[in-house]
Protein backbone atom coordinates (compact mmCIF):
# COMPACT_ATOMS: atom_id res chain seq x y z
CA UNK A 1 0.00 0.00 0.00
CA UNK A 2 1.25 3.49 -1.02
CA UNK A 3 1.72 6.56 1.32
CA UNK A 4 -0.60 8.25 -0.38
CA UNK A 5 -3.09 5.66 0.59
CA UNK A 6 -2.30 5.70 3.66
CA UNK A 7 -2.45 9.15 4.22
CA UNK A 8 -6.03 10.04 2.46
CA UNK A 9 -8.31 9.11 5.60
CA UNK A 10 -6.38 11.28 7.32
CA UNK A 11 -6.69 14.14 5.24
CA UNK A 12 -10.56 13.34 4.75
CA UNK A 13 -10.94 13.57 8.74
CA UNK A 14 -8.50 16.96 8.84
CA UNK A 15 -10.75 18.34 6.01
CA UNK A 16 -14.29 17.38 7.66
CA UNK A 17 -12.95 18.68 10.53
CA UNK A 18 -12.13 22.22 8.66
CA UNK A 19 -15.26 22.32 7.60
CA UNK A 20 -17.23 21.82 10.79
CA UNK A 21 -15.07 24.37 12.31
CA UNK A 22 -15.26 26.71 9.15
CA UNK A 23 -19.42 26.28 9.58
CA UNK A 24 -19.34 26.99 13.38
CA UNK A 25 -17.53 30.11 12.76
CA UNK A 26 -19.96 31.46 10.24
CA UNK A 27 -22.55 30.36 12.75
CA UNK A 28 -20.85 32.14 15.33
CA UNK A 29 -20.31 35.52 12.91
CA UNK A 30 -24.52 34.99 12.45
CA UNK A 31 -25.15 34.72 16.13
CA UNK A 32 -22.99 37.63 17.27
CA UNK A 33 -25.34 39.84 14.58
CA UNK A 34 -28.60 38.37 16.03
CA UNK A 35 -27.34 38.86 19.27
CA UNK A 36 -25.59 41.82 19.35
CA UNK A 37 -27.48 44.44 21.55
CA UNK A 38 -27.00 41.87 24.35
CA UNK A 39 -22.72 41.65 23.20
CA UNK A 40 -22.88 45.50 23.49
CA UNK A 41 -24.12 45.29 27.09
CA UNK A 42 -20.98 42.55 27.82
CA UNK A 43 -18.70 45.08 26.26
CA UNK A 44 -20.28 47.95 28.12
CA UNK A 45 -19.22 46.64 31.23
CA UNK A 46 -15.70 45.71 30.28
CA UNK A 47 -15.49 49.02 28.64
CA UNK A 48 -16.44 51.03 32.20
CA UNK A 49 -13.95 48.05 34.12
CA UNK A 50 -11.16 49.09 31.57
CA UNK A 51 -11.85 52.80 31.42
CA UNK A 52 -12.15 53.22 35.69
CA UNK A 53 -8.11 53.59 36.45
CA UNK A 54 -8.03 56.58 33.63
CA UNK A 55 -11.25 58.38 34.19
CA UNK A 56 -11.84 61.09 36.66
CA UNK A 57 -14.64 59.37 39.10
CA UNK A 58 -15.85 56.20 39.18
CA UNK A 59 -17.61 54.62 35.90
CA UNK A 60 -20.25 52.23 35.64
CA UNK A 61 -22.41 50.52 32.89
CA UNK A 62 -26.41 50.50 32.36
CA UNK A 63 -26.84 48.01 29.48
CA UNK A 64 -25.05 49.16 26.49
CA UNK A 65 -24.40 52.55 28.17
CA UNK A 66 -20.49 53.24 29.85
CA UNK A 67 -21.17 56.13 32.15
CA UNK A 68 -18.21 57.51 33.70
CA UNK A 69 -17.35 60.69 36.24
CA UNK A 70 -19.74 59.83 38.57
CA UNK A 71 -18.88 60.96 41.86
CA UNK A 72 -17.50 64.34 39.75
CA UNK A 73 -19.33 67.19 38.47
CA UNK A 74 -19.12 65.72 34.92
CA UNK A 75 -20.92 62.69 34.35
CA UNK A 76 -21.45 61.62 31.30
CA UNK A 77 -22.63 58.32 29.51
CA UNK A 78 -21.68 57.06 25.69
CA UNK A 79 -23.80 54.76 24.39
CA UNK A 80 -22.37 51.99 22.27
CA UNK A 81 -24.35 51.97 19.68
CA UNK A 82 -24.10 49.01 16.62
CA UNK A 83 -22.06 50.54 14.11
CA UNK A 84 -19.64 51.41 17.30
CA UNK A 85 -19.81 48.28 18.84
CA UNK A 86 -16.74 45.61 18.16
CA UNK A 87 -19.54 42.94 16.61
CA UNK A 88 -19.02 45.31 13.46
CA UNK A 89 -15.38 44.41 13.36
CA UNK A 90 -15.05 40.90 14.84
CA UNK A 91 -18.14 39.20 12.51
CA UNK A 92 -16.38 40.11 9.09
CA UNK A 93 -13.04 38.33 10.85
CA UNK A 94 -15.00 35.19 11.95
CA UNK A 95 -17.17 34.91 8.52
CA UNK A 96 -13.82 35.30 6.47
CA UNK A 97 -11.88 32.89 8.29
CA UNK A 98 -14.76 30.82 7.94
CA UNK A 99 -15.19 30.96 4.07
CA UNK A 100 -11.14 30.66 3.64
CA UNK A 101 -11.32 27.11 5.47
CA UNK A 102 -14.83 26.04 3.56
CA UNK A 103 -13.25 27.43 0.10
CA UNK A 104 -9.33 25.93 0.05
CA UNK A 105 -7.62 23.23 2.20
CA UNK A 106 -5.60 25.40 5.02
CA UNK A 107 -4.43 24.79 8.53
CA UNK A 108 -7.11 24.83 10.44
CA UNK A 109 -4.53 25.67 13.47
CA UNK A 110 -3.14 28.53 11.66
CA UNK A 111 -6.19 29.96 10.38
CA UNK A 112 -7.87 29.82 14.23
CA UNK A 113 -4.22 31.28 15.47
CA UNK A 114 -4.91 34.07 13.12
CA UNK A 115 -8.31 34.70 13.62
CA UNK A 116 -7.69 34.51 17.50
CA UNK A 117 -4.84 37.51 17.03
CA UNK A 118 -6.86 39.36 14.71
CA UNK A 119 -10.10 39.14 16.50
CA UNK A 120 -7.82 40.47 19.98
CA UNK A 121 -6.33 43.47 17.74
CA UNK A 122 -9.74 44.71 16.67
CA UNK A 123 -11.17 44.25 20.25
CA UNK A 124 -8.21 45.77 21.84
CA UNK A 125 -8.40 49.18 19.39
CA UNK A 126 -12.65 49.79 19.99
CA UNK A 127 -11.82 49.69 23.49
CA UNK A 128 -8.91 51.92 23.59
CA UNK A 129 -11.28 54.12 21.39
CA UNK A 130 -13.81 54.18 24.23
CA UNK A 131 -11.44 54.96 26.66
CA UNK A 132 -9.39 57.77 24.58
CA UNK A 133 -12.87 58.95 23.85
CA UNK A 134 -14.08 59.13 27.23
CA UNK A 135 -10.60 61.05 28.74
CA UNK A 136 -11.19 63.05 25.26
CA UNK A 137 -14.49 64.03 26.66
CA UNK A 138 -12.93 65.38 30.24
CA UNK A 139 -10.23 67.29 29.45
CA UNK A 140 -11.82 68.65 26.05
CA UNK A 141 -15.64 68.58 26.36
CA UNK A 142 -17.60 67.72 23.56
CA UNK A 143 -14.51 68.95 21.04
CA UNK A 144 -12.32 66.43 22.50
CA UNK A 145 -14.74 63.70 22.12
CA UNK A 146 -15.64 64.81 18.34
CA UNK A 147 -12.01 64.29 17.93
CA UNK A 148 -11.03 61.28 19.04
CA UNK A 149 -14.56 59.28 18.22
CA UNK A 150 -15.23 60.11 14.65
CA UNK A 151 -11.52 60.79 13.66
CA UNK A 152 -8.65 59.35 15.58
CA UNK A 153 -10.44 56.80 17.20
CA UNK A 154 -11.80 55.87 13.82
CA UNK A 155 -8.49 55.58 12.06
CA UNK A 156 -7.01 53.67 15.02
CA UNK A 157 -10.23 50.76 14.48
CA UNK A 158 -9.54 51.24 10.57
CA UNK A 159 -5.79 50.45 11.12
CA UNK A 160 -6.42 48.00 13.74
CA UNK A 161 -8.96 45.90 11.36
CA UNK A 162 -6.73 46.21 8.33
CA UNK A 163 -3.94 44.86 10.31
CA UNK A 164 -6.13 42.19 11.74
CA UNK A 165 -7.42 40.94 8.20
CA UNK A 166 -3.48 40.89 7.24
CA UNK A 167 -2.73 38.67 10.24
CA UNK A 168 -5.64 36.25 9.78
CA UNK A 169 -4.21 36.04 5.64
CA UNK A 170 -1.09 35.70 6.76
CA UNK A 171 -1.22 32.84 9.32
CA UNK A 172 -3.66 30.92 6.89
CA UNK A 173 -1.50 31.22 3.99
CA UNK A 174 1.63 30.63 5.81
CA UNK A 175 3.46 27.38 4.58
CA UNK A 176 5.50 24.99 7.01
CA UNK A 177 9.02 25.91 6.70
CA UNK A 178 11.52 23.00 7.08
CA UNK A 179 14.22 23.01 9.81
CA UNK A 180 17.29 24.53 7.94
CA UNK A 181 20.81 23.20 9.52
CA UNK A 182 19.29 20.14 11.49
CA UNK A 183 22.02 16.79 10.41
CA UNK A 184 20.99 13.62 11.29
Amino acid sequence: MSTVALNRPARVAGRAASVLVALALIALAATLLALQEQFRDVEARVAAFLMDPFVHGRTAPAGSIVWFGLGTQQVTGFQITTLCSTVILVTPLLAAAGLMLLVRPLALGRVLVGLAIGTGIVTLCNLLRYGFAAIAMQTWGSDGFELVHRYLGSLLVIAGFIAAVILLLRFATMRSTPQRGRHS
